[in-house]
């Protein structure tokens, strides 16, 4: 039996249009600009990073986690990091190769499944970066306990989510200016969610998603070990959402 995780990466090699977004890589004009010295990176949905997050990125050792697409990754290689980049899709791989290649700068590209122990040593980065992904995976304290474990003691771990508040609603699509409250939390679609509406996601190429709480998120991060410096909301960029509330949460920490 397909496992969520390979359904999921299925999803994503063949994404639809509601993430495409997330699935376009940057264009050279982007990269010559990071080159340059420009760092305009995005961690959960429309905002900037702020440059104050980041230390000096030449030579660092970065860990692109789940970042796959040719987005991220391109400009952190731009800016002098040694950079590894993992994903489970293979399409988001074959978008890193693509801007690699155009653009000649060496990159590490791994497969891996962020649900599982990373294929990392210990102390091997110096910085990850987690744009918003654990939302595909239904616990999340082993991945902030690999987190810990991979990266060097004062490195930095950005990471973005979904505000869990996110998953109790669907639109009502005879009128866009509503939210119907539908799901209770946690959220588990492949629980909580109808075969029809299972069918209908699977048909639009729309991936499956889980909802985590703030303890989940914050309190688990805290657990493993990193100290939160500084967050901020961020919204999705024009999605029904945008009305209501900000749909994600960007977050600095430092591993202690």
């Amino acid at each position: 039996m397909k496992s969520y995780q390979d359904e999921i990466a299925e999803t994503w090699d063949q994404i639809g249009e509601c993430l495409t977004d997330k699935a376009t890589v940057i264009s050279h004009e982007e990269f010559l600009r990071a080159k340059s010295g420009e760092l305009n990176i995005t961690l959960a949905g429309v905002r900037t990073v702020p440059e104050e997050w980041f230390p000096p990125l030449k030579g660092k050792d970065v860990l692109a986690l789940a970042c796959g697409g040719g987005q991220q990754a391109p400009i952190f290689a731009a800016h002098g990091a040694a950079v590894t980049v993992t994903d489970l899709s293979d399409h988001q791989l074959a978008n890193e190769s693509e801007v690699a290649r155009r653009e000649y700068y060496p990159i590490r590209i791994v497969k891996a499944d962020l649900s599982k122990p990373f294929p990392f040593a210990d102390d091997s980065f110096d910085l990850i970066f987690n744009p918003v992904s654990n939302c595909y995976i239904e616990c999340i304290q082993p991945v902030w306990n690999e987190c810990a474990r991979v990266i060097r003691k004062g490195g930095i771990l950005m990471m973005a989510f979904v505000k869990e508040e996110n998953f109790l609603f669907e639109p009502d699509f005879r009128n866009e200016d509503f939210l119907l409250s539908r799901h209770p939390l946690p959220f588990n679609p492949y629980r909580d969610l109808s075969e029809e509406s299972k069918q209908k996601y699977r048909d639009e190429h729309k991936p499956f998603a889980f909802s985590h709480s703030l303890t989940e998120q914050i309190g688990g991060l805290l657990k493993s070990g990193f100290e939160l410096t500084d967050l901020f909301e961020d919204c999705d960029g024009g999605g029904l959402f945008d009305k209501y509330m900000n749909s994600y949460v960007a977050i600095r920490a430092i591993r202690k």
